[in-house]
């Protein structure tokens, strides 16, 4: 009896044994399963590295939420069912058949398909892909990877400008592996014909990829999810890391000039664009931007040939157009503007932002109904274009249809309620039409959403002065100075607001200020004259009154009289 039940004991025991011992998966042991973080990973040997465990980790790191254990726990399933299906069939696990028996589990049993557009950030992380069962080139291409290093099948990513798949390579067969084509294989002169990436000996491009390379050129497309999402000190962390990685990566040069253009920072822009640019010459998308980053510096001829450069690349480049007429009207070029948003409309004739800026074309030639008719027609095509309203009020401001202008600047500011702009036009049709509170309550709003801004001040001091409100005039003007202090005229109209709450002395240093600044103001030094007169220094008054006279200004005979008979 005992020997029959040690007999039946080793029947039932081995079952439970036999997926564990005999499915053992490759990548079992590696530093890489152990790391808690991407910086961690990175500071691995390239054989150390777990390719999904970082991808999972970047998972995390995008989304708290994401456990690294509960989907490397799915990655090591799905490797463990692909070696039971190579066990059946009796192929080695790094035998290049095993491909076709990966394609048939990933792509018909288990349902995983390609993405039309990679537009969704979330597209890019692995638990998406996994959660979702689709993905685009790089990110499918990731869970090909992981799935290859867990049963040894000798597989690597490869990049072409664009794009991204992955290479089964022993050293004696070599398989390319579309991952958004159901696992298909196309040669090499197809990807060099159809994404044309550069050849040197130092390319990066149509090479085994080392693990680390791949995350580098992950950290790319993690770069451009931050972008998505406005996080835009991640994007750059991200892309600086890709670079780092990967120096010969041209996206990642032109990613990263995008993000330091967003910054400001356009010179760095400038520099990460052609350094793209001399990796692959032949990117109209990289040609633009470096035109907008010189557009930035102001190196408007710079500019207009690296335009001319993306227009001659891809002759149906409508934004590259549209980026010139830009570039021409900024230099008062308006005629060459007019050409290139022909060029531009002709390709896309709903494209809302040419039509919106041969609207500007128009308005800056004081052509205002044309100008109209181009706004008006905006509007039509995207009825809440904040920048349509706005431009299409300061139309009507121009040609004295102020009912109207009022109409579109109270719609701009109701669809933005941080549009400075139709504030400030808003209170300048208020002005014009007589409405002084209304002006006054205009300007307080904008300056509440942007207290930095002079002219307002300026507009305001004024608009108090209209009702006699000295006080809070001289309040506005002091604050304008401060972002303007070398103004002349915020200093004149200062000591404007001082006269006339009797304050002559103030009134004196403001209008000392003015003439010190400018000397050739010649209001500013007929108030002198005036302000000195009333604190009884007729000299100091004499010889301001001499100086506006001589600058041209119609000094008042009587005082002129009262100051000479004085001496």
């Amino acid at each position: 009896m005992k020997k029959c039940f040690y007999i039946l004991l080793i029947v039932l025991v081995l079952p439970l044994c036999d997926a564990a011992a005999y499915y053992r998966l490759v990548n079992a042991g590696k530093q890489g399963l152990q790391a808690y973080t991407i910086d961690r990973v990175l500071r691995l040997q390239d054989d150390q590295i777990d390719i999904g465990t970082a991808a999972l980790l970047l998972s995390r790191q995008w989304s708290n939420e994401k456990s690294v254990h509960k989907y490397r726990l799915k990655l090591d399933g799905m490797a463990t069912d692909i070696l039971k299906q190579l066990d059946k069939k009796n192929i080695r696990p790094s035998d290049v058949r095993a491909v076709a028996v990966i394609n048939a589990y990933l792509y018909e049993e288990t349902g995983f398909s390609s993405l039309d557009t990679a537009d969704n950030p979330e597209d890019l992380f692995l638990h998406n892909v996994i959660d979702t069962r689709r993905g685009y080139c790089l990110s499918l291409s990731v869970l090909y990877l992981a799935i290859g290093e867990r049963i040894g099948l000798p597989l690597y990513g490869v990049v072409v400008p664009g794009h991204f798949f992955v290479r089964y390579d022993d050293g004696r067969v070599r398989l390319n592996i579309e991952t958004t084509s159901m696992g298909r294989s196309a040669d090499d002169a197809h990807y060099t014909e159809k994404f044309k990436p550069p050849q040197d000996k130092d390319s990066l491009y149509m090479k085994n990829l080392s693990k680390r390379q791949t995350l580098g050129c992950f950290f790319n497309n993690l770069g451009n999810s931050y972008s998505a999402v406005g996080e835009i000190d991640n994007a750059q962390l991200e892309l600086e890391r890709a670079i780092a990685i990967n120096p010969n990566l041209a996206e990642a040069h032109t990613n990263l000039g995008n993000i330091y253009l967003k910054k400001g920072w356009a010179t760095d822009a400038v520099n990460h664009y052609l350094r793209s640019l001399q990796i692959i010459n032949t990117d109209p998308k990289t040609h633009n931007n470096l035109a907008n980053g010189y557009g930035y510096l102001g190196y408007f001829q710079k500019a207009v040939s690296a335009y001319r450069e993306a227009i001659r690349l891809q002759p149906d480049f409508a934004d590259a157009y549209r980026n010139l007429a830009n570039t021409y009207l900024r230099q008062g070029q308006t005629n060459n503007a007019l050409i290139e948003l022909r060029n531009a409309l002709r390709l896309d004739g709903n494209d809302v932002d040419s039509i919106l800026l041969l609207g500007d074309v128009y308005r800056e030639m004081k052509n205002y109904g044309a100008a109209i008719a181009q706004y008006t027609r905006s509007l039509q095509i995207a009825p809440g274009w904040t920048s349509a309203h706005t431009n299409l009020a300061y139309c009507y401001y121009e040609t004295d249809f102020l009912a109207d202008a009022v109409r579109h600047f109270t719609e701009a500011i109701a669809l933005d309620p941080s549009n400075t702009g139709a504030y400030f036009g808003l209170a300048l049709t208020y002005d014009k039409l007589g409405h002084t509170e209304h002006e006054i309550d205009t300007y307080r709003q904008l300056l509440a959403v942007e207290p930095a801004v002079p002219a307002a001040l300026q507009n305001l001091g004024n608009a108090y002065i209209a009702l006699k409100a000295y006080p809070e005039a001289a309040d506005c003007y002091r604050r304008a100075i401060q972002y303007q202090p070398d103004n002349s005229g915020l200093r004149y109209n200062l000591g404007v607001a001082y006269g006339n709450m009797e304050s002559y002395d103030q009134a004196i240093t403001a209008y000392l200020d003015a003439v010190h600044i400018d000397p050739k103001n010649a209001s500013a030094h007929n108030a002198l004259a005036i302000s000195y007169y009333m604190v009884k220094n007729h000299a100091a008054a004499l010889k301001h009154a001499q100086i506006a006279g001589r600058l041209g200004f119609n000094v008042q005979k009587e005082l002129l009289d009262v100051l000479e008979n004085s001496q």
